[in-house]
């Protein structure tokens, strides 16, 4: 007992650390489960702290110590209030699992349970209440995080979670009084929220409290916690599309608070805190989700009330942050895509006779008014960024070509998408090719496929071309036939791509008239 109980307190090096779990783990595993009230607490230490260090879990697996702490969890029915069993082997069962070992092979039973099994999953979310002692929850919460990135495992933890009261479990745990097991339960929902979204929607508006409780304005830029940066992020990654959620954030008021602290961070700089980047991130991420509704009316005058349009604008260029530039080209897809329904021709009254006549005779014109309104030549209507979300009118083309230069392919995925908008069927393509033309576009777009060959961004890239071919000239048509780089793309995909980039390719190929045989075996 005493000799545990000093393993458990003195520092070690990483090579002594080794040395002791090699040694000492087979007779601290064998007094957690014989040892009396005690020695159990000292062993646990002991153990606690040699799981802590992560190149020791090899040792600590093939000694048992997976089988024991899952036993403790699961099926000891003795429960003594001084030790707290059940939390010490929660610590070192996900100490073991952060270590990073394959899940399928760590066996938990002589019935052939891996830790990866559902009798795991559901064992752990079973204890996970709102009444169990906050450090339990902490760590049977770590141990989920590891779970989760098993894409089976993930599987098994949302059909639980979305079958039981887990997650109103977890919506309650997100204002505990500890502000770690909050941390912890938001960064399991954000996990969630891909597989779950709209269900944890539902949840967290019925919550009390929520959702107003995960905005909440930092004293200062200095002082982001890692509450506040997790909490916004998990309402920016919440469905978009949720109407419910985006007016309950709306009727809260709390957009304004959204933009003044965005508006603060940019005046202040993000980099003063740890958490600030992410914090930074979620707050935009929360603005674009409103651009993903803007079919319903208070949403749109809140996108025009606030400029989201020149707001993004100005994101794209004035952060550090690949995430920022993403989530700003996505909300300027999200916008433009409506400026062709929002763009509408001034309109013109018919002017009564008497003050006509009079107009006439002092030589004014009475339509010169209308006359002299101009139109946007992409969206044939008066445009402008605030009311329409015009991206010619915000000046948001160029920044958004410039972001075709990025590494990240994310980026440029989001990018290109909203330069697309300008190319759809419903607006003027002739013109919009001949805009686009004088911004060097095609240039962008060709060198965005020489650096990147992802399938979707392919895609993307091959429907711009077929725009600039069937509308942009003899310009378009020779820059485009230039490029080595694209002809082997576009043999590539004619002869390996889906079914969609295959066409597209075929299409290309066939405006450049530079058609391959069809058995050719072409690697780029």
């Amino acid at each position: 007992m005493e000799m545990a109980s000093y393993l458990g307190e003195i520092s070690l090096g990483d090579d002594s650390q080794i040395q002791v779990a090699e040694r000492a783990s087979p007779s601290l595993i064998k007094m957690v489960q014989d040892g009396n009230l005690l020695t159990t607490k000292a062993a646990f230490k002991a153990l606690k702290k040699i799981s802590s260090h992560h190149p020791n879990s090899k040792v600590l697996v093939e000694a048992g110590i997976v089988e024991v702490m899952t036993e403790e969890l699961f099926t000891r029915k003795i429960y003594n209030e001084q030790m707290n069993s059940k939390k010490e082997a929660a610590a070192i069962l996900a100490n073991v699992l952060e270590s990073g070992l394959d899940l399928e092979s760590i066996q938990v039973n002589l019935r052939g349970h891996t830790i990866a099994s559902d009798y795991i999953v559901y064992n752990i979310i079973y204890l996970l209440k709102k009444s169990t002692p906050d450090e339990l929850n902490i760590n049977l919460i770590r141990a989920l995080l590891c779970l989760t990135k098993s894409q089976e495992v993930s599987a098994t933890i949302v059909s639980v979670v979305k079958e039981t009261e887990a997650s109103y479990n977890l919506m309650e745990l997100i204002n505990n009084a500890n502000e770690e097991l909050g941390v912890s339960a938001v960064k399991l929902l954000i996990k969630l929220s891909p597989y779950i979204g709209h269900s944890l929607v539902e949840r967290l508006c019925e919550t009390r409290g929520q959702p107003e409780s995960l905005i909440q304005s930092p004293t200062e830029t200095t002082r982001i916690t890692e509450k506040q940066a997790v909490s916004a992020n998990f309402l920016a990654n919440l469905p978009h599309k949720s109407l419910t959620l985006n007016l309950a954030l709306l009727n809260k008021n709390l957009v304004p608070a959204v933009l003044e602290i965005i508006i603060q961070m940019q005046r202040n700089g993000v980099r003063t805190s740890r958490y600030a980047n992410y914090y930074f991130e979620g707050l935009v991420g929360i603005l674009v989700r409103f651009t993903a509704t803007l079919y319903d009316h208070q949403v749109l005058l809140l996108a025009r009330n606030n400029n989201f349009t020149s707001l993004f604008t100005e994101l794209l260029t004035k952060t550090s942050s690949d995430e920022v530039q993403m989530l700003s080209a996505i909300g300027l897809e999200n916008l433009s895509t409506q400026s062709i329904c929002l763009s509408k021709p001034p309109k013109v009254k018919k002017p009564n006779y008497i003050k006509w006549s009079f107009l006439s005779k002092c030589g004014s014109s009475v339509s010169s008014k209308h006359k002299s309104t101009p139109l946007c030549p992409v969206h044939r209507g008066a445009c402008s960024s605030q009311d329409t979300f015009c991206l010619l009118d915000a000046n948001a083309v160029e920044r958004l070509l410039a972001c075709l230069d990025h590494e990240n392919v994310e980026v440029v995925r989001a990018a290109l998408s909203a330069i697309c908008t300008l190319l759809d069927d419903n607006v003027d393509l002739e013109k919009s090719v001949n805009i686009l033309n004088g911004l060097n576009t095609i240039q962008f777009v060709l060198n965005a496929v020489r650096e990147h060959k992802h399938e979707d961004l392919l895609q993307k890239s091959f429907w711009a071309i077929e725009r600039f071919l069937m509308q942009g000239g003899e310009r378009s048509v020779s820059d485009i036939s230039q490029d080595g780089s694209l002809y082997a793309a576009l043999v590539s995909a004619f002869h390996r791509g889906d079914g969609s980039t295959r066409q597209m390719a075929e299409n290309i190929l066939g405006y450049l008239n530079k058609m391959p045989n069809s058995s050719t075996n072409y690697a780029t």
